[in-house]
């Protein structure tokens, strides 16, 4: 089963009497379990496809499809919906609120859904059992490291269950030996919850942790690799 499908997605932005084409004739199945890493230089269109992806922007043409479902055939309301309940994101930048503590901040999405507290506590203790910080639910983000605070915001994404987990270049603020802690973590929740997970990275090495390697240059796909072979028992796909 596909969990994403994207058929000859365009998508170009006008500047005055320029017009500049970011991704071109983009077309790439994702299945269900997947954990699919789009690599590129800067500038080739990789954050933009991500974007995409997950209902944060419309094509100029083509289209991108979640479980069948065409995004731009959807509501506004819909799509909204959609972002809050089916679709996590993970970016560079963890967007902590600063004077809450860490089962607060994992909480905030639901707060503002209107969840009442009693009914997602036992879901803040798994997800805080998964980024392994069960002990420092009661610390402020001031009182984190930066590895720490980017698992609070993973977590964070995890507590609504998401079917896909999107990823905008996750360890972009982080040292090289705390970045890939965190992409063990990522692959881990992909084997643990068969989550479908696309990350978006210029880093070769965080790129290997996925299943499925898409490079992309100069807004096209220049090239798929399948990377299961590479990491024994990571083809989580389910159909």
């Amino acid at each position: 089963m596909n969990a994403i499908t994207i058929k000859d997605l365009n998508k170009s932005f006008v500047n005055g009497r320029e017009t500049a084409n970011i991704l071109k004739n983009i077309n790439l199945n994702v299945e269900k379990g997947e954990f699919v890493s789009i690599m590129g230089p800067s500038g080739c269109g990789k954050s933009t496809l991500l974007y995409l992806l997950g209902g944060l922007d419309k094509p100029t043409s083509g289209s991108v499809s979640l479980y069948g479902t065409d995004l731009s055939t959807m509501k506004e309301k819909d799509l909204c919906d959609m972002r809050s309940d089916k679709i996590g994101f993970v970016f560079q930048f963890y967007n902590l609120v600063p004077n809450l503590n860490v089962e607060d901040n994992i909480a905030l999405p639901l707060m503002i859904a209107g969840k009442k507290s009693s009914s997602y506590k036992k879901k803040i203790d798994e997800v805080l059992e998964i980024i392994g910080m069960t002990d420092k639910r009661k610390l402020t983000p001031r009182e984190l490291s930066g590895g720490q605070q980017q698992r609070v915001a993973i977590a964070r994404a995890l507590v609504f269950d998401p079917e896909i987990l999107f990823l905008d270049e996750p360890i972009g603020n982080l040292d090289s030996k705390t970045g890939m802690r965190i992409m063990e973590l990522f692959r881990e929740i992909n084997k643990r919850l068969g989550m479908t997970i696309v990350q978006v990275t210029h880093s070769e090495e965080a790129a290997r942790y996925g299943t499925k390697l898409v490079r992309v240059l100069d807004g096209r796909i220049e090239s798929v690799e399948d990377l299961t072979n590479e990491n024994p028992g990571m083809d989580r796909r389910v159909s």
